[in-house]
């Protein structure tokens, strides 16, 4: 009787605890917890903050907080560790030597990590190489881009996009930074495509997946987690998403064949942990429309389409790693969006992560950080937001960071590192012999490296004063090496030119060489932030005044040699007025440690061709 008795209270205990496990599992979380899984999905930008702004600015172009963040206020300490936030975004204006650097990812990570989720900090950067780059070029090997690598595929394959992704990847990683929105995997089939254009490996969407792939495993391969964009494509636009809202028209056959292919080939043969989305409208994959703040019906830009974040990527792709969308600060979505609505429709869409939803400039912007949380939590709690999809990004992002290698060394230990690592020897080699590799002839003469060796003067015309520089110094370098004597070199800015005194400079050499290049997008300044309101980017390359000159040289008798420094499409007119036609596809410079000249990969390569020490073997990748 007894034991039954015992039984009985035994069995009735165990329900109790059962009935309170179910209840237990089944409670929904509580509003604090719901914050910290939504502030895993939030990656913020701290390039500048202005902590003595005691009272709240609307900040202008004119007086906008220009104060970078070199080191961690107490301020945005405080707001990682209060809220949890999962992800940070770095640029330019955060690095300025290596220590630095070093010190402020460790203090990031520290602040994240005494948080009450106790989840790591993804720190990642746009380090693209060539002319997308945030990490300062004296210090970092940069490389001169993909389309320079894509015009070495013929001749090597893979190889220099698996070297690059390497390289920069085992510089990122001994800085801390352990996200790179790298490789741009657009196939760029728009001539007039003015924000992906040499970013782009070039317009054949085979070639494109395969160096791809390659510089995705070997960022990986060195621990910094790889970012394939621009989903789905931003390949044929000629709008730049960062000032307006492309739509690309594409039948669904073509975006399958061409935009798709190599994101799904990298899905397949590859461990794809992240995907940035494209502030783009693709008709064929979304046609439906929502109601913008404006009160206009408008196609859905796929970073807020759940047919294609969802519905395509993730269940007919098969795509299982983390969505962060572009910039939310972009105009493709800024102008026609409040931040509160681009959140709730990308995370509606299937997003895991949202990048930059706001800016946190001065104190007072922390509390309107924390309360977009807390109207989020509403919008969970209402339905608005799915807790379900919630969960499921926060466990991906966390599953993520598992990942990732949480080094313990001191400061001192990783600065000695990293010392042996950026920008060492063997980089630079590797930099320079994909510049050597990729310069592509576009119209070839024989004779004129032999000319220029016994040439006297000889003038140079350059977009920039800084590009003229680093040519004249590569070119005096060789004549240096050689024990000849050096040349008599004089030239000529594209941004400030005399016409009249450049040709009188012009009729006084012997040779000249002139080069073109466009003007700098929103990508390689920053962000659309960076764009003065009200003021247009001007993308128009400097064609026309390099074409004047070089009529000019051709009709006085003059041997000219042509230099593009950007995606040489359309070049006819410039074969018929130049006598030596090059390609380069970057004309970015920099002042090396302790040199008070310019240098630059693709300037000390194009030296050598053009004095006939190596000669010009690349392919071009695209069709002109």
């Amino acid at each position: 009787m007894l034991n039954r008795i015992k039984s009985k209270l035994f069995l009735g205990f165990m329900l109790v605890v059962f009935v309170a496990l179910i209840v237990w599992y089944s409670a929904p979380p509580s509003r604090e917890v719901i914050a910290q899984k939504i502030a895993q999905k939030i990656m913020l930008d701290i390039r500048y903050y202005c902590a003595d702004l005691t009272e709240h600015v609307e900040f202008t172009y004119e007086n906008r907080c220009i104060t970078p963040v070199n080191e961690l206020p107490d301020d945005l300490k405080d707001l990682i560790r209060d809220t949890s936030l999962g992800s940070i975004i770095l640029f330019a204006e955060n690095f300025t030597d290596i220590k630095q650097t070093i010190q402020l990812t460790q203090e990031l990570q520290q602040a994240a990590l005494s948080s009450k989720s106790g989840q790591p900090l993804l720190i990642s950067v746009d380090q693209e190489g060539g002319r997308v780059v945030r990490l300062p070029r004296e210090l970092a090997t940069s490389f001169t881009g993909n389309m320079a690598i894509g015009a070495t595929y013929e001749n090597h394959g893979t190889k220099y996009a698996r070297v690059v992704g390497e390289v920069i990847g085992s510089e990122l990683a001994a800085l801390g930074v352990n996200v790179n929105h790298s490789p741009n995997v657009d196939v760029n089939i728009n001539p007039n495509n003015p924000v992906i254009n040499v970013r782009s490996f070039g317009e054949n969407p085979n070639v494109v997946a395969q160096l791809g792939a390659a510089m995705l495993e070997g960022l990986q391969a060195k621990g910094v987690i790889g970012t394939l964009k621009h989903f789905p494509g931003h390949g044929d636009t000629d709008t730049d998403s960062h000032t307006g809202l492309p739509k690309v028209n594409h039948s669904f056959e073509t975006v399958e064949s061409v935009d798709l292919l190599p994101f799904q080939y990298a899905i397949d043969n590859s461990d794809v942990k992240m995907i940035m989305t494209a502030h783009i409208q693709y008709p064929a994959l979304d046609d439906s429309e929502l109601i913008n703040r404006h009160g206009e019906s408008m196609l859905k830009p796929a970073t807020l389409s759940k047919k294609i974040l969802t519905d395509l990527l993730r269940e007919r792709m098969g795509f299982d790693g983390v969505v962060i969308t572009d910039a939310l600060n972009m105009a493709g979505v800024a102008d026609f969006f409040t931040q509160e609505e681009a959140v709730i429709q990308t995370f509606n869409a299937g997003a895991d992560i949202a990048m930059m939803p706001m800016s946190i400039r001065q104190p007072s912007d922390i509390p309107k950080f924390k309360a977009l949380l807390e109207l989020l939590v509403d919008k969970v709690i209402s339905g608005e937001l799915s807790l379900g999809q919630i969960e499921d990004s926060a466990a991906r992002v966390s599953q993520l960071k598992q990942e990732l290698d949480l080094s313990t060394e001191t400061v001192a230990t990783k600065l000695a590192l990293a010392n042996t690592i950026l920008s060492s020897t063997e980089h630079r080699l590797e930099e320079k012999a994909l510049a050597d590799q990729s310069i592509v002839e576009i119209k070839a003469n024989q004779a004129i490296p032999k000319q220029i060796m016994q040439a006297k003067k000889l003038h140079l015309v350059f977009p920039k004063e800084d590009q003229a520089k680093a040519m004249s110094y590569a070119l005096n370098n060789i004549s240096l090496k050689l024990g000849n004597q050096p040349w008599e070199i004089t030239s000529s800015s594209l941004r400030d030119i005399d016409l009249l005194t450049t040709f009188e400079q012009i009729d006084d050499s012997d040779l000249v060489i002139v080069a073109s290049d466009s003007q700098e997008t929103a990508v390689e300044l920053g962000q659309a932030v960076d764009v003065i309101a009200g003021q247009e980017i001007n993308n128009k390359s400097n064609a026309d005044l390099s074409l004047t000159i070089l009529k000019y040289a051709k009709q006085n008798g003059l041997t000219s040699i042509f230099v593009s420094l950007k995606a040489p499409y359309q070049l006819d007119k410039f074969n018929q007025s130049a006598d030596w036609v090059l390609a380069s596809f970057d004309g970015k410079t920099y002042q090396a440690l302790g040199s008070t000249g310019h240098t630059g990969p693709a300037f000390n390569s194009l030296a050598e061709i053009i004095t006939g020490q190596i000669k010009a073997t690349g392919n071009l990748p695209i069709s002109i």
